[in-house]
């Protein structure tokens, strides 16, 4: 695992793409170093668990198919030698029904094949955005609204890594491997504490990045998150954790430039178990949610929708109860915790916890949602719905 930091990237979540947008997995986010995870100079797999207690309502095409459809991806893949060209394989795979947390290997699902590895003409480390669309998109099975999926990146072999040559994926730390590391977002102690536990003690609970050496089975990696975001068929909406780690910058009140505008990161770290009450010294942090729908411009009305509950809600179309409404319902009984209109696609309402209330929240869940009203040009109103986020506190 070598270190290496793009600046530009962390901007890059909204490409635009007719009908598409990112859902925000990369919003404020920071690549803190290039991994194979422990597949060393072996062909393999690295992958990511998009897990779906926290993120769901989101790749819903064929209601009530059980199934999230996954139309474009966006990753950074470096080589360690960009005189030598390779390629790799990108698939997805369903939750494995029996074993909860980890991937139904036996049942691969291809996105793409025959990629190829970022090359230059002077040699070195290269590295690369992979933005990569499907026609249609790639439909994932779900056994309920709270399954996993895993995103899958199939490395070919290479004698020369991590020294001379060899393909990785960019990764967000959620620790420092050693003091070379200066890039990393530590969340609560949910997730296994600080140090984390070793890659033999890794599982769902402490970690979303696996690996798996040729055909064996897949293991998790010390707590990380491939840098990857997932566009779908609807608009974007990310829950985002404020913090004031100097490690993590791209999680502080405020962004610093080239971040933001909302407040806070979307790391599967903080974001996922914010710190609100110091369980890492001097940790108070705050919460956001963002959302993002290209098309909507400067004004759209968007309200934000909170309830305490993790439980696996029915998704049902916004279209169902509000003609030519967009999204899925993912929520049972949300209370609006502020509104606001967009800004260039955009809005944020960020939620700032009472000092006298983070005790007494620990442990608790927190799910979110947006809800924009859309007018059209004949001035009929519609809903949008975002996907929605879950936290624990």
């Amino acid at each position: 695992m070598q270190k290496f930091t793009i600046a530009a990237v962390a901007s890059l979540f909204a490409l635009p793409v007719l009908g598409q947008d990112f859902i925000g997995f990369t919003y404020n986010n920071q690549i803190g170093a290039t991994s194979r995870g422990s597949l060393a100079a072996a062909a393999g797999e690295v992958m990511t668990r998009l897990d779906g207690s926290e993120h769901s309502g989101w790749g819903r095409v064929n209601w009530p198919v059980m199934e999230r459809r996954i139309d474009r991806l966006f990753y950074v893949v470096q080589d360690q030698d960009g005189l030598t060209p390779e390629t790799y394989d990108i698939c997805l795979y369903a939750e494995d029904p029996l074993n909860p947390g980890y991937p139904d290997v036996a049942n691969p699902i291809p996105f793409a094949a025959g990629l190829p590895g970022p090359t230059n003409t002077t040699g070195g480390p290269v590295a690369a955005v992979g933005n990569i669309a499907v026609p249609g998109g790639v439909g994932v099975p779900i056994a309920n609204e709270c399954s996993d999926i895993f995103v899958s990146w199939k490395l070919p072999a290479n004698a020369g890594w991590p020294a001379t040559d060899g393909l990785s994926i960019n990764i967000v730390l959620g620790f420092a491997p050693n003091a070379t590391f200066l890039v990393f977002d530590t969340p609560s102690g949910a997730q296994g504490g600080t140090p984390p536990p070793s890659t033999a003690l890794s599982n769902p609970t402490n970690s979303h990045g696996l690996y798996r050496i040729g055909a064996g089975a897949a293991a998790y990696s010390q707590r990380r998150m491939m840098f990857v975001d997932v566009a779908h068929s609807n608009s974007g909406g990310v829950g985002l954790a404020a913090t004031n780690q100097t490690s993590f910058v791209a999680s502080n009140n405020p962004p610093p430039a080239g971040f933001g505008p909302c407040i806070g990161t979307a790391s599967f770290m903080s974001g996922t178990n914010p710190d609100i009450n110091g369980f890492n010294a001097g940790r108070a942090d705050d919460i956001s949610m963002e959302y993002f729908k290209t098309g909507t411009g400067n004004g759209t009305l968007v309200f934000f929708l909170m309830e305490f509950d993790n439980s696996c809600v029915p998704e049902i179309p916004a279209a169902s109860f509000v003609p030519g409404s967009t999204g899925w319902t993912c929520m049972r009984n949300p209370q609006v915790t502020c509104s606001t209109v967009t800004t260039a696609d955009e809005a944020c309402c960020f939620t700032a916890i009472p000092a006298a209330l983070r005790s007494s929240l620990l442990g608790l869940p927190v799910r979110q949602q947006a809800a924009a009203f859309i007018v059209s040009t004949a001035g009929t109103v519609s809903l949008d719905l975002s996907p929605c986020d879950n936290m624990t506190f």
